[in-house]
């Protein structure tokens, strides 16, 4: 049986409601319940209370149960009825024109800001309606051409391949394993970042060093493929969240700067952790 079961986001889970389910099933009390999810009481009162229904017995009996599956859909019921009668006010407007200006996606907005009472398609419906009042420079990542890179025939080895690391590092099961990449922000020679990204957490460390060479650098180090940006996907994520605030071909910037920078990545909720912040993730281990 699971103990301290504990969750730092506000609405019940499916994992969460199956749980309840199972532990009703088992004979526990709503406040034992209560306990173990790390919940109210009333939480619990309430969820039971969404979650009844009917179901008859072997001997065609019927008998009141709670449902975690019909719990889930009213719940998501009730949501989409309280976002369908959000209105764009005074202060909505202020306070999403605020977090999208402190580089914060429609997403999380609409997820860790507002608590899923509004949804992130409304919030992108307002900025291209022009509600928001919001030009194009506003926008996180505004539509560019791509230009297509072309791989050598012969790339250059620099040290042991991507597919030498081991399976207990891609599975991301444990603290303590570290993705390492360079950002260049001018194409003139120039100082650059160095990211480190923390696998299970996606804590950031973020450095200002004198160049991307190997002897800037110097960690054991397992390479991705030459253009193949999939390989490391948490890199090229994190990187694109640095260029919200420093964009390519910035020429300067400093090392208070760079900390922000740092400090507001691990602070910046994730989907991937129910809206928890990295910082989160690793403290909790």
């Amino acid at each position: 049986m699971q103990e301290n079961y504990t969750t730092t986001y506000n609405h019940l889970s499916l994992a969460e409601r199956q749980l309840i389910e199972k532990w009703f099933k088992e004979g526990m009390s709503r406040r034992q319940i209560a306990k173990l999810l790390g919940r109210s009481h009333q939480t619990i009162n309430n969820e039971v209370k969404r979650g009844q229904v009917q179901q008859m017995d072997t001997f065609r009996a019927y008998h009141i149960v709670y449902s975690s599956e019909y719990a889930h859909q009213q719940y998501h019921k009730q949501r989409k009825k309280s976002i369908k009668n959000t209105k764009l006010d005074k202060l909505v407007l202020e306070k999403i024109i605020h977090y999208i200006k402190a580089k914060v996606s429609p997403e999380v907005i609409a997820k860790a800001k507002f608590n899923g009472q509004i949804s992130y398609s409304s919030i992108y419906n307002w900025i291209y309606n022009g509600k928001l009042g919001l030009k194009r420079k506003d926008m996180l990542y505004p539509h560019k051409t791509k230009v297509i890179k072309t791989v050598s025939a012969n790339p250059r080895v620099y040290g042991k391949s991507i597919e030498e690391r081991p399976e207990d590092i891609n599975r991301r099961n444990e603290l303590g394993h570290w993705e390492i990449d360079t950002v260049v922000l001018t194409r003139a020679k120039n100082k650059v970042l160095l990211t480190l990204t923390e696998r299970k957490s996606r804590l950031e460390i973020i450095r200002i060093i004198a160049d991307k060479s190997s002897e800037a650098v110097n960690c054991d180090i397992y390479y991705a493929h030459a253009y193949s940006s999939w390989e490391r996907g948490t890199n090229e994520n994190h990187n694109r969240m640095i260029r919200r605030f420093l964009p390519k071909g910035t020429i300067k910037t400093t090392t208070k700067e760079v900390a922000q920078i740092e400090i507001w990545m691990n602070n910046y909720p994730r989907k991937m952790f129910n809206y928890s912040t990295p910082i989160q993730v690793y403290l909790g281990g």
